[in-house]
């Protein structure tokens, strides 16, 4: 085999190491941007309370029933809307480790594409 085939051959598996790559990233792009625009909400009360937060555990919405306002003295409707943000965040983090470990190898391992 000649050099210049050589060469050529080499060019072409580098090429298509690249494109792997390329298409790779362009996977976990969309798949980091679809993550990112995902809710997660948690519960407490029966349903009665709700808590949403955004993918970064940010809380964007808090939904409290007239049923547990009523039920709920202050003290126990302030522990259900703590577990229902708690609910919501560790759901938004569960999410997050889930997307981040099937995106990144793990450390000391090499991925091929």
């Amino acid at each position: 085999m000649e050099a210049s085939d050589e060469a050529w051959e080499e060019f072409e598996e580098a090429q298509a190491r690249l494109d792997a790559m390329v298409s790779a990233a362009a996977r976990a792009e969309e798949r980091v941007d679809e993550w990112s625009a995902a809710e997660f909400s948690g519960r407490a009360d029966d349903g009665g309370i709700t808590a949403v937060t955004d993918a970064l555990g940010v809380l964007v919405r808090l939904e409290i029933s007239p049923r547990s306002r009523r039920r709920l003295d202050a003290t126990g409707l302030a522990h259900a809307i703590l577990t229902a943000v708690t609910a919501a965040e560790d759901a938004a983090a569960a999410s997050r480790d889930a997307l981040f470990a099937d995106l990144l190898p793990a450390p000391g391992s090499r991925r091929s594409a």
